[in-house]
């Protein structure tokens, strides 16, 4: 009992910090600007606005080179003389009103950060000072190659405001209560709802309750203030309060029932830009629930509203005073991370350290949803100024407790940066198994390393060097399958196909030369890849493949990258019938081989293959010269087929002596008995003619 007295005592005490803090604009009269001084000084332009007492203002960069400032609740002239005043630092003065704000646009020179305000509490003067020598070093101050890291990181953790949890236990309505105004079926539907809002479902719920609100029910009011709590949870929070304000027109004595709707509407007015009205009704609930022991998290929640409005020492103090005073009490992690917060983005690299250990002290006390926050932002200090090792360990150990957390997509981008370092460090030192094994191990996490061709050849000369061909294909093809590896994907197909070659995976090979040709139909790499697999593919003796990948070679628009493709080309269209892009693919392989100087064993046939043609065509002349260079080219186990070819050229041309002779060189020095066997009935056939061409004439 006396424990809960003094944290009542203590939540009051801070209640009254709290409430007694407020603007002295709206304590009584506006305030107003009566005075507007502009000062050159060596380097920069001072401002000096004075009003009638303390303003209340914020400092806003605009487009253009512009700063605001921006004085509530004051009145003043509109200073047009101001409007042309121009120095070294200032382009203009202009002074203008808007909704009982008056505001005071600057127009900066050079660097536009180059801006810092001066003011003193009690004071009612403003100085504003403009000049590039206030803008802070663009000379990064972390580690080198960690840049990347800040990048959209700085918005995300200062500004960032998830859903808040205030603790108010839920009250689900009584169903007693909903009987009597209600059928059966749609009390069930109303309890349902609302356990869906217990259970955080916040889709579920406002599925229930946004038809209900849509038309005449006893419950109408209810539903409009459940389904503004469901749109809260799901941050829709101009729809939520246009769902409180309804229902407050309905039943306003409901607020003062369901404090947890209470809040949760005071947290949609907050988050839709009215921030004094946001902390007028925070402050009233605090009132009401100052012995509760859930006041210490929703006075953390007001510090963060006084805070949106410039009141960062009223902020500040409040979260101390909470920090302090509730030792037991999530409000006071909560208190602390707000003021780690604070000097988390402005932090040198050699005071860092420090802040990392409060964060973790955070992770190991706070609830789940601190603990997530406190982790990744320790994470994010060590990867900026840290060692890139422990950076590392701790981005890894995010992802691993939070795999879909809320910064879990900032979380990669951190842990791809860092990867960079490591590798490098691995690579310089040549420690090739720990290379191996961390590119293995983080292989979804290497967009950046894989865009360096060194990288890759690092890791070539690393599984070499083990010896470990087939892991690096399996590396490598799980690389090239991924948008981000396009750049390098080309070399990564034929690593791989190298690896393949090594280890025989002849499978692998056509694969990865199939996915290489898919995607890059038109690379230099292309045509060789298409002749490698067509190789296979003849002498699987699938010649109709063969025919389909090499047709590109007949177009002449490119030399192969071995010869002997096009011979492959000129067989695989001989066995499909096409005669006459046979002899094109063979009379292209016989003159790119004349011009390379080289010499092949496919020779002879290239040079029969193409005789044949031209003889069924008629061309004798021209057959007989492919038939001799075919002979003179052939070992003299396979001329057979080109004297006999010869033979009957000679006798078709009535050279009967020079026919003869071809034959008889097939019967007496040939190899083959089938051709000596077509020879040997030729010459019979030739003197069987000849006899009766004989008796023919003696019969005359």
């Amino acid at each position: 009992m006396n424990r809960l007295l003094k944290t009542a005592l203590g939540c009051t005490a801070l209640l009254l910090i709290t409430l007694l803090t407020v603007d002295p604009a709206r304590a009584g009269d506006r305030n107003r600007l009566y005075r507007v001084d502009v000062r050159p000084h060596g380097g920069f332009t001072r401002l000096t606005l004075k009003l009638d007492r303390e303003p209340a203002y914020t400092l806003t960069h605009l487009a253009g080179n512009r700063v605001r400032v921006t004085l509530r609740d004051t009145d003043g002239s509109r200073w047009k003389r101001l409007r042309s005043y121009s120095d070294s630092n200032v382009a203009g003065c202009a002074v203008s009103k808007r909704r009982g704000d008056l505001l005071v646009t600057v127009g900066v020179k050079g660097d536009p950060r180059g801006v810092r305000v001066l003011t003193a509490p009690g004071s009612a003067a403003l100085t504003l000072d403009v000049g590039s020598r206030f803008a802070p070093s663009r000379t990064s101050p972390f580690a080198q190659g960690r840049e990347g890291i800040r990048v959209g990181v700085e918005q995300l953790v200062t500004r960032f405001d998830p859903p808040v949890k205030s603790d108010i236990p839920f009250v689900p309505t009584d169903r007693r209560v909903l009987q009597k105004m209600l059928t059966p079926e749609e009390v069930d539907i109303i309890l349902a709802g609302e356990a869906a809002l217990y259970r955080g479902q916040g889709s579920e719920a406002e599925g229930i309750f946004a038809p209900i609100v849509t038309v005449q029910s006893p419950v109408k009011a209810l539903a409009y203030y459940r389904l503004g709590e469901a749109r809260s949870m799901l941050q829709k929070y101009p729809e939520a309060l246009r769902d409180f304000r309804e229902g407050e027109k309905l039943q306003p004595e409901f607020l003062a029932q369901s404090p947890g709707t209470a809040f949760a509407y005071a947290d949609a007015v907050f988050r839709s830009g009215d921030l004094e009205g946001g902390r007028r009704m925070l402050g009233r609930l605090i009132a009401s629930l100052a012995d509760k022991k859930f006041a210490p998290v929703l006075l953390v929640r007001l510090a963060d509203i006084l805070a949106r409005q410039g009141k960062e020492m009223e902020a500040v103090a409040i979260y101390r005073n909470v920090s302090e005073n509730f030792p037991d009490t999530k409000a006071k992690w909560q208190a602390r991370m707000k003021l780690a917060d604070r000097r988390l983005m402005a932090i040198e690299p050699a005071t860092f350290a420090g802040l990392v250990d409060e964060y973790l002290e955070i992770t190991r006390n706070g609830d789940f949803i601190l603990r997530e926050e406190a982790l990744f932002k320790a994470a994010l200090l060590t990867s900026l100024f840290g060692e890139a090792p422990a950076g590392f360990a701790l981005v890894a150990e995010y992802e691993k407790k939070f795999p879909r957390g809320t910064y879990a997509s900032v979380a990669r981008g951190m842990r791809e940066e860092l990867v960079v370092p490591m590798v490098r460090a691995l690579a310089a030192a040549k420690d090739f198994p720990a290379l191996v094994k961390f590119s293995q191990d983080n292989r979804d996490y290497l967009a950046k390393c894989i865009v360096d061709p060194d990288y890759v050849r690092s890791l070539v000369i690393a599984f070499a060097d083990q010896g470990r061909f087939s892991e690096e294909a399996a590396l490598f093809s799980y690389l090239a399958g991924k948008e981000w590896s396009a750049p390098q994907a080309p070399e990564l197909y034929r690593r791989i196909i190298e690896a393949a070659e090594r280890t025989g995976d002849i499978p692998l090979l056509e694969k990865t030369a199939d996915d290489f040709l898919r995607r890059f139909p038109n690379h230099p790499l292309a045509l060789r890849y298409r002749e490698q697999v067509a190789s296979l593919d003849y002498n699987r003796g699938d010649l109709a493949k063969v025919a389909s990948r090499l047709a590109p070679l007949l177009s002449g628009t490119g030399r192969p990258d071995d010869v002997e493709s096009l011979y492959l080309l000129g067989k695989s269209l001989e066995s499909t019938g096409n005669k006459k892009d046979a002899e094109r693919a063979m009379t292209l392989f016989l003159s790119e081989l004349r011009q390379r100087g080289g010499t092949s064993q496919l020779a002879p046939d290239a040079h029969y293959v193409v005789a044949t043609a031209r003889l069924a065509r008629g061309d004798r002349k021209g057959a007989m010269e492919l038939l001799r260079a075919g002979s003179a080219s052939a070992p003299e186990a396979l001329r057979d087929p080109f004297l006999y070819k010869m033979g009957e050229i000679a006798r078709l041309e009535g050279r009967h002596d020079e026919a003869a002779g071809h034959f008889q060189a097939v019967v007496t020095g040939g190899k083959d008995p089938v051709w000596q066997q077509m020879a040997t009935q030729a010459l019979a056939d030739m003197e069987l003619k000849k006899k009766l061409a004989g008796q023919v004439k003696l019969s005359k």
